[in-house]
């Protein structure tokens, strides 16, 4: 046990880790942000330009440049698959974990540094981000560092972590823009306002100007790069389109009402979000005596917020402040531990038992509805796990044994993840048009574009493809290349009946998307 304390936090990184990259490479890059991230850092690998992305040739203006430089890192160590894309995000997904277990047991306790990690080890749609081939893993991790410096700063006032807290932002701003640098300058301003310190000699105490000197020479080189190799297309589609008219406008059919972000919360931290609203109390009533609460209580409810303003609203967009939520719920959760009982819990374990139940009978009439997975829907009978684990956590919870109670449900999550990424995953991936195609299309062969594409075949056929807009472009390239393959998506019957004349060798439905890949020989 000493071996352990003493080890902790590598023990805390080491499982972390697992967790974050497991079965990362089971199944194929087939979500459309993935194929798009993964495939422009492949085409920035071959062509050896690693100041402008593309996407199949094509100026790529949705995020700056960092999580591609380590996709790259990721494809020279495992090769360019889909291992070697996610695995760097499973790494920041494990550097999160670690950077909030130390910084809870440095300001609380390590019981409740446990608890906290424990909730995020277990909250399936969070571990799920670190399996991903996108930005936000990297955003998640940054935000935090920089956050979690910023709070060590005013706490002992040691200049070294301003390094942190300012790097922190600008390696952000690398990864997705201004929002690096804006949650932060929503956050500190209001805590400090609540500590009395909004003052002139605190915030000269962060040194603001030699911060902002520092976050320039990290950032300016490349956008200054970027906007000069492309003449301001990139700077003008990046900030105007992906980030000024995403949050004032709805993007993509991506909006809805002011709820739906708190509601991405909610599901984003199951199973233990059900004690979300206690969490919240709890902090807020310690709020006076406990600045670290004060803060993650302000970081929660400040990100929630600007998120659930933003026109544009994705699951993802809430998760940097899932750390501090989590502290929060754990902050609740102790209580528990240490033997203070709560009018409420059982409710929230209830509430639970419904969700777990709900999930496996959701999932069977879900799959039930997309045709091409009439056969394997039986998959979803593997969330009955969660049935089970709220089942245990009840039993547990009736006989006063919280701490069972509470690792039996952490670890029936667990496990429910194991199997998604296991299991679930790589048996319907393989209904994707892009996993059909692999298996009729060798990978050596001519294939053009008609219209439009899946974006996931570039990154799967690992090149990029020609995209005709008409028919008698096709047709004059056939003259020459009689063996292509025409693949396409188009949902326009015209162009499908010009398509008629050729053999429909494939037809598969996207997952979970209106959209179908068909594609022909001659």
């Amino acid at each position: 046990m000493d071996v352990l304390k003493k080890y902790d936090a590598l023990v805390v990184f080491g499982i972390s880790l697992v967790i974050c990259t497991s079965f990362i490479g089971m199944y194929p890059i087939y979500i459309l942000d993935e194929a798009r991230n993964s495939e422009a850092a492949r085409e920035m690998l071959v062509s050896g330009n690693y100041i402008v992305p593309y996407f199949n040739g094509q100026l790529r203006t949705d995020k700056p440049p960092l999580h591609y430089f380590f996709m790259i890192l990721g494809y020279k160590l495992f090769g360019v698959n889909s291992f070697g894309a996610r695995f760097f995000s499973g790494v920041f997904g494990a550097l999160t974990l670690l950077i909030t277990y130390l910084s809870v047991k440095k300001w609380q306790n390590p019981v409740l540094a446990l608890i906290t990690v424990t909730i995020l080890w277990s909250s399936l749609f969070f571990v799920q981000e670190f399996h991903l081939a996108v930005p936000d893993p990297y955003l998640i991790f940054f935000n935090s560092l920089s956050l979690f410096s910023f709070f060590n700063h005013f706490k002992t006032k040691k200049n070294v972590w301003l390094l942190p807290f300012y790097g922190g932002m600008a390696l952000g701003m690398l990864t997705k823009g201004p929002i690096a640098i804006a949650l932060p300058a929503l956050v500190i301003p209001v805590f400090l306002w609540s500590k009395k310190d909004f003052k002139i000699k605190s915030i000269l105490g962060i040194k603001p100007f030699l911060g902002l000197i520092l976050m320039l020479l990290v950032t300016v080189p490349w956008y200054y790069q970027v906007h000069v190799e492309t003449g301001g297309e990139w700077t003008k589609g990046f900030f105007l389109d992906h980030n000024l008219s995403r949050f004032g406008s709805e993007k993509e059919g991506h909006g809805g009402l002011f709820i739906i972000t708190p509601m991405y919360v909610l599901l984003g931290l199951l199973p233990f979000s059900v004690f979300i609203i206690q969490g919240f109390q709890k902090a807020w009533k310690a709020r006076k005596e406990n600045d670290f609460m004060l803060f993650s209580f302000l970081v929660s409810i400040i990100t929630i917020l600007f998120f659930s303003i933003s026109s544009t609203k994705l699951p993802n967009y809430p998760m940097p402040c899932y750390p501090f939520v989590a502290i929060l719920i754990a902050f609740y959760l102790y209580q528990m531990y240490v033997g203070i009982k709560s009018k409420t819990l059982l409710w929230s374990l209830v509430f639970l038992l419904i969700i777990g139940i709900a999930l496996p009978i959701g999932g069977f009439i879900v799959l039930g509805v997309e045709e091409q997975f009439l056969e394997v829907r039986n998959v979803s009978f593997m969330l009955l796990l969660t049935t089970f684990a709220a089942i245990f956590g009840l039993h547990f919870y009736r006989k006063d044994d919280f701490k069972k109670a509470f690792l039996g449900i952490a670890n029936g999550w667990i496990l429910t993840g194991l199997c998604l990424f296991r299991i679930i995953y790589p048996i319907l991936t393989q209904q994707s048009p892009v996993s059909m195609a692999l298996q009729k299309i060798p990978k050596e062969s001519d294939i053009v574009a008609f219209k439009r594409f899946d974006s996931a075949f570039p990154i799967n056929f690992q090149r990029t493809f020609t995209v005709f807009d008409s028919m008698e472009d096709i047709n004059i390239y056939l003259e020459d290349n009689p063996d292509t393959y025409i693949i396409t998506n188009t949902r326009s019957k015209e162009d499908l009946k010009q398509l008629e004349r050729f053999q429909l060798i494939l037809e598969q439905k996207a997952l979970f998307e209106n959209h179908t890949t068909r594609i022909y020989i001659k």
